[in-house]
C-alpha cells in the first residue's frame, strides 16, 4: 500500500515541485540555482567557461538546451535558461574571467 501512494501521489507531487521551482539567479556575486529542495551556488569568480550543450546527463535544467558551466576545481553544472543567449552575455559581464564556447 505504501509503495502504491509512493508511486501515484508522492512521486508525481514532488517532480511537479522540481518542475515549478527550478530557477537560476544571478547576483552581484553568485551564480544561485533552485530545483525543487535542492539550492546550489556557484560564486561567479569560480566559473571558468561556459558553452552551450545538449548534454542528457541529470541536472537543474528542464530543457536540453542548456549551458554547461564548468567552475571550481573539476566541477560541472548543467543548466537551461530560457534564453541562452542573453544568459551568457550577463555572464560574460559578471565573469570576464570565463571563456564562453559557441
Amino acid at each position: 500500500m505504501i509503495v502504491i501512494f509512493f508511486l501515484s501521489v508522492a512521486l508525481p507531487v514532488f517532480l511537479l515541485w522540481i518542475w515549478l521551482t527550478t530557477y537560476y539567479v544571478l547576483d552581484e556575486n553568485n551564480l544561485i540555482i533552485k530545483c525543487g529542495p535542492f539550492r546550489k551556488t556557484i560564486p561567479l569568480n569560480t566559473i571558468k567557461s561556459v558553452k552551450k550543450t545538449m548534454n542528457p546527463l541529470s541536472s537543474p535544467a528542464l530543457s536540453l538546451k542548456r549551458l554547461e558551466i564548468i567552475h571550481g576545481q573539476h566541477s560541472m553544472t548543467l543548466i537551461s535558461p530560457k534564453n541562452r543567449d542573453e544568459f551568457i552575455k550577463i555572464l560574460q559581464r559578471r565573469c570576464p574571467q570565463a571563456k564562453v564556447f559557441p
